[in-house]
């Protein structure tokens, strides 16, 4: 199968694809044929060797942590799922491995695709839906008419959760540098956000933006110090519920072949911050 890998840190230009075997399942896992994956920080940070505290530098390293596919072949203690449904997944941090023809996915981490939701938007929503699930309802749980906060718009992550917020009922402000655009949200610039106060902030950026702008037992949460995603099928079927009823909407930016020259470019985009929307690679186009 074909598989994009590393074989040592650096540049986009590291990104290689190559010939590997089609893996081996165990009896909780399934054999996914990938359809789409998706490409985010994640895969730029193992690119470059920032998450080798996390991932030992075991080359060659296939990328990628989002997917969605087929399943051809089923572990004997899987029983929620059958050969031939549709799924999506993210995979745990340590094993990543979504940038492939083939993929071994612990069935626990599975969630069905519904007919009406395309591979594409489907490999687009893990990380950055489980992000917002765990931060907006489970983390902070953020209630009715609560004032929240989300710190970075821009990002897949952001808008989803401010989406959940939302359909909560809390009233969201969210801080973005494009705040003509259109929008059910508040959308405001960073120094506009700093003159009111909030029941919920969510900071989704390198730098966090400073916690005296919390009300009275005021919850914060930012991302880049305290927090961890757990990959759970539950809580990602929840979201693709959500998806299928129109309840959410997941932002699609490009959507690319499966191929080095593809990778490169998605690479280099989302390094030089010239994205809108997830980043997609086709394997089969819908």
């Amino acid at each position: 199968m074909q598989t994009m890998v590393i074989n040592q840190f650096g540049s986009a230009k590291a990104l290689t694809l190559t010939e590997q075997p089609q893996p081996e399942i165990s009896a909780h896992q399934v054999l996914v044929k990938v359809h789409a994956f998706s490409i985010d920080q994640l895969d730029i940070q193992l690119r470059t060797g920032q998450l080798l505290a996390q991932i030992p530098a075991n080359f060659p390293l296939t990328l990628g942590w989002d997917l969605a596919g087929t399943i051809v072949a089923a572990g004997s203690a899987v029983t929620d799922f059958l050969v031939g449904d549709a799924v999506l997944a993210r995979l745990p941090l340590t094993t990543p491995g979504a940038a492939a023809e083939y993929v071994a996915v612990d069935a626990a981490n599975l969630a069905y695709k519904p007919d009406n939701v395309a591979f594409r938007t489907a490999a687009a929503l893990p990380t950055a839906g489980l992000t917002a699930w765990q931060t907006i309802v489970m983390h902070l749980a953020v209630e009715n008419e609560q004032h929240v906060l989300i710190n970075d718009f821009t990002s897949c992550t952001g808008q989803l959760a401010a989406q959940l917020a939302a359909g909560i009922g809390a009233e969201v402000t969210a801080i973005t540098p494009e705040t003509t655009q259109e929008s059910d949200f508040n959308l405001v610039d960073a120094a506009t956000a700093m003159q009111q106060q909030y029941d919920v902030i969510l900071d989704l950026t390198t730098k966090p933006i400073t916690m005296n702008l919390l009300s009275a037992n005021g919850r914060y949460l930012a991302t880049q110090e305290d927090f961890n995603l757990v990959p759970d099928g539950t809580e990602l079927q929840h979201l693709v519920d959500l998806l299928s009823h129109n309840k959410l909407q997941v932002p699609l930016g490009r959507c690319l072949p499966f191929s080095e020259l593809s990778m490169i470019t998605a690479h280099r985009l989302l390094e030089a911050g010239h994205t809108q929307g997830k980043l997609v690679i086709d394997i089969i186009a819908d």
